[in-house]
Parts: structure tokens; C-alpha cells; sequence
């Protein structure tokens, strides 16, 4: 008998395993891939291959939702969709695990300390290890080594479904909360350039800006975070109002990266050239699409690098 549920049970058999299939809404939460893209991917790829249920909407195997979940991963990591979506899923981890071991010094010690502090789901012992992390190393370490480590760490555990959707939650919103706290502790920028952050409508993951933000203000950059879903007017608005240089926008992992392209386009249209656009996020890093006049970063030291540039020809 097969059985569609609107999330993944938290302990099944492999028969119960095998038999649950997934409306595209709840693979959407439980991937973080968007329904535009696991549609897109359908058509141009031939992956996934949903199912349908007795009203003739998609439902998802489990296996394949596993599958969706790897190669939300490796996206993360620059991979191209068309490049690895037709790997089976012991490629796709042999594959992850390299770049996992690639990117990060091995701290199987940091790993066991975050995984059990998440599971214990006693929110004052997170915030306090967290804390700690942030007192010991400083704000620029804690964001450039650690948090880096530490996402990746939570992202691996939550595909490999060692952590519940909602504690990967628990953990950015508590490392948000944190984040937002040393940056209101910092001192006033005040050097140029005057750098805008947001993320477009329909996009509330804010970490990336954070993180960004963060950055730039310990660099005495006149960064402003303006928060999640921006629409294009208002950011023209703010602009014009407040003088901006530089406008940057973050585009996570599970937002349409045509959607982003079609965002950046549209300010680009709208703002003088004068105003450099710097977009970011895993959105765009799996993209052989350019705007013009709009730079692309993948990374916080070549955030940090443009700004010197700027201040150099300002």
C-alpha cells in the first residue's frame, strides 16, 4: 500500500520506507529544491520521476527524495545540475564526501560537539555553545572558519537524515539571532562604500547576508542590511535615498535561479551603472548565465577583495 505524507516520518523500515511517497510541496521543504526546479528538472533532465497520486498530482519515492537531497549539496558546492543529476545516489555521496573533505580541515571533534548540542533540542545549550564559539574565536574567525565548517557540517547531517528539517532551522535561526547581536555591538562604520544587503521577494534565508554584512563591518564598510524580500522598487528607492554604491543580493540554494537572473536584470534596468550589483548565494553558482553590468560572487574573501578594488579606484 502506498502512503503519501506531507513530511518525512522520523523512524521508518525499509518496507515503510519504500512505500511513502511525498506531495511536491513537502519534497520542497524537505530538499530545499523549489517546485519550479524539481519541474524544470523533470522536463530537461528526466529526473525526478515523480508519481501520481489519485487526483494527478506529483507525488515523490522516497529514494528519489534522497537523491534530490544530495544534489542539493553538491549545487551548494558549484556543481552544475546537468553534470551529476543522472549520477546514482553512491556516486553523488562518494562525490560530496570528497568536496566535504576538499573544503574542510577534519574536526570530527567540532562535528560530534554541534550534532549532539542540536539533538539535545535544549535551545539555551545551543545558544550558549554558540556563544562560546563566537567569544573564543572573534566575530571575523567565527564567520570565515567556523560557520563555514559549521553549515556544512548541518547540511550533510540533515541530508544524510541525521537532523530533523526543523533542527537545521533551529540552528540558522540561533546563529542569525547571534550574528545579529555581534553586529549591532560593532562600532559605527564609517568609510565608503555605503553597501546595500538584501535577498529578492520570496527569499527569506538571510544568513548569506548576514555573514556579509558582518564582514564588511569589521573592514569599516558602510554596510546596511535591509533584510529578506526586497522588491526591486524599494530598492531603487533606497538607493536614490541614501546615496548607495553598491547594491548586493542573495539568492539561496532553493530559489529559481532564472528567477534570480530575471531580479538582477530588472535592477540592473532600474539603477545607474554608476551603482555597482554584486549578486551571491548558491543560486547562482550552478549557472552559465551572466548579466551585464551585475558581478557574481561565490565567496566572502572575493567579497572582500572587490571592496578594496572599489576603494582603490574611489
Amino acid at each position: 500500500m502506498t502512503v503519501v505524507a506531507e513530511s518525512i516520518p522520523e523512524a521508518l523500515s525499509l518496507a515503510e520506507e519504500t512505500a511513502v511517497r511525498l506531495p511536491i510541496n513537502a519534497v520542497e521543504r524537505e530538499t530545499g529544491v523549489s517546485k519550479e526546479l524539481l519541474r524544470m528538472w523533470e522536463r530537461r533532465y528526466g529526473f525526478p520521476v515523480p508519481e501520481r497520486d489519485a487526483q494527478g498530482d506529483r507525488i515523490y519515492p522516497m529514494p528519489q527524495v534522497a537523491k534530490l537531497r544530495l544534489l542539493r549539496r553538491l549545487i551548494d558546492f558549484g556543481f552544475r545540475p546537468g553534470k551529476i543529476i543522472l549520477l546514482n545516489t553512491e556516486e553523488l555521496e562518494r562525490l560530496l564526501k570528497s568536496q566535504g573533505k576538499a573544503s574542510f580541515d577534519s574536526s570530527p571533534e567540532l562535528e560530534q560537539e554541534l550534532l549532539s548540542t542540536l539533538k539535545s533540542r535544549d535551545l539555551g545549550q545551543l545558544r550558549d555553545y554558540l556563544s562560546h564559539q563566537l567569544i573564543k574565536m572573534g566575530l571575523q574567525s567565527f564567520v570565515l572558519d567556523f560557520l563555514q565548517y559549521a553549515n556544512f557540517i548541518v547540511g550533510d547531517a540533515w541530508m544524510r537524515g541525521l537532523l530533523e528539517v526543523h533542527e537545521e532551522h533551529l540552528f540558522t535561526e540561533q546563529v542569525q539571532s547571534l550574528m545579529r547581536q555581534a553586529i549591532s555591538n560593532l562600532r559605527e562604520a564609517t568609510q565608503p562604500p555605503r553597501v546595500l544587503l538584501a535577498t529578492p521577494p520570496e527569499e527569506t534565508h538571510t544568513l548569506g547576508i548576514l555573514m556579509v554584512e558582518a564582514i564588511l563591518r569589521l573592514d569599516n564598510v558602510d554596510a546596511v542590511c535591509y533584510g529578506a524580500q526586497m522588491p526591486v522598487r524599494d530598492v531603487a528607492q533606497a538607493v536614490t535615498r541614501h546615496k548607495m554604491h553598491i547594491v548586493a543580493i542573495s539568492f539561496s540554494a532553493s530559489y529559481p535561479t532564472s528567477k534570480a537572473i530575471e531580479y538582477l536584470e530588472e535592477l540592473r534596468f532600474r539603477l545607474p551603472l554608476s551603482v555597482q550589483i554584486w549578486g551571491g548565494g548558491a543560486s547562482l553558482r550552478s549557472t552559465r548565465k551572466t548579466v551585464e553590468a551585475v558581478r557574481f560572487f561565490h565567496d566572502l574573501p572575493s567579497i572582500r577583495q572587490a571592496i578594496n578594488a572599489w576603494r582603490r579606484e574611489h
